[in-house]
């Protein structure tokens, strides 16, 4: 029996415990053996909870401890730059949620603290290991090879967001203040579109990553047009066109999808609720030539979340490049920047 990859978590908060812990928990090929939490209360109850033997009051007390291989430090992605680069440092592997930071110099520090180290750097793009979307991007991979629905003409992103926890239980909280952030600020974009921006990369990173991941190749931003929370980015991958659609819904339901056209048809992927556990992607493929019809393969159960913990035990133990790596995340945080640059160029 392999040895189990001994992990510790930094943030015991709401994506940590609905999400994160249970999934490196329930992963057999690791031992999550330490918690780091500034809220003293908080730490300990979150603690018991998952019988996590051993408590540190930070991120720097945890980096000691030499049994622990690497860390899933999950807080606000202001402090990312900080914490990942010190863990990095001190010979951990870390993977920590998405965005992977606030701005692209605080990213380009993370993914030179990997460098340099040598640690392996994740970022936490659960839907690259969604199974609907891993078995979407083979189909896609085939279509591109076999010619069958002829040569991609255009490809829509649309995220509007809505229901998301499903109903997923409660977390443990208390009354402790939350730890205080950093300020950070953007000298290349105007005051008024800084929240704007905050809100894009917390969410539509995600997307833009999608994107890369089942339309791989280099992404660039030929427009960026906002008004109110809706916004509209138009990108450019050689003579291929995407309609990156981005706004906000009051729903029940979760409203999210990418679309490839071909010039004989179409794949869409509808991604799931984040916390709606085990439904994978949906992958609808219509045909238009000869008969036309539409197919609906069926992709197996399965959570990004748990397949994404198991992805990293996996990458640490074999010292392979993460899927969703911290230099490949970072080309999410140029266009982001892009996009937001292109915005405020229009006064």
């Amino acid at each position: 029996m392999e040895k189990k990859v001994k992990i510790g978590f930094v943030g015991a908060g709401f994506m940590s415990q609905m999400a994160h812990l249970p999934s490196f928990m329930e992963s057999e090929g690791c031992e999550v053996v330490a918690l780091a939490e500034l809220r003293p209360q908080l730490r300990e109850k979150v603690a018991d909870k998952f019988r996590i033997p051993k408590r540190y009051t930070s991120h720097r007390e945890l980096a000691e401890d030499e049994e622990i291989e690497a860390v899933v430090a999950l807080f606000h992605y202001l402090l990312n730059a900080e914490v990942a680069s010190f863990l990095l440092e001190r010979g951990k592997d870390v993977m920590v949620e998405k965005p992977m930071a606030f701005t692209t110099d605080q990213a380009e520090q993370m993914v030179e603290a990997s460098r340099r180290t040598g640690r392996l750097l994740m970022i936490g793009f659960m839907k690259r290991y969604d199974p609907g979307v891993q078995l979407a991007r083979k189909m896609i991979e085939k279509f591109l090879s076999t010619g069958e629905l002829g040569e991609p003409t255009f490809v829509r992103v649309h995220i509007f967001g809505g229901e998301w926890v499903c109903n997923v239980g409660s977390p443990i909280t208390t009354d402790e203040p939350y730890p205080p952030l950093p300020k950070v600020k953007l000298d290349w974009l105007p005051t008024s579109l800084v929240g704007m921006y905050d809100e894009f990369i917390n969410v539509a990173s995600h997307n833009l990553n999608l994107l890369r991941f089942l339309v791989p190749g280099k992404w660039e931003v030929e427009d960026g047009f906002l008004r109110g929370s809706q916004l509209l980015a138009v990108l450019r991958k050689d003579g291929l066109l995407c309609s990156f659609e981005y706004g906000r819904l009051s729903a029940h339901r979760w409203d999210e999808d990418l679309t490839i056209y071909f010039q004989r048809g179409w794949i869409k992927v509808e991604t799931p609720p984040p916390l709606l556990k085990n439904v994978p992607a949906r992958v609808i493929v219509y045909k238009t030539y000869g008969e036309p019809q539409v197919q609906e393969p069926i992709a197996p159960w399965g959570w990004g979340f748990k397949r994404q913990a198991e992805h990293f035990i996996e990458c640490v133990r074999e010292r392979k490049t993460p899927l969703s790596s911290g230099e490949d995340s970072f080309e999410d945080m140029l266009i982001a920047k892009e996009i937001f640059q292109r915005i405020a160029s229009k006064g």
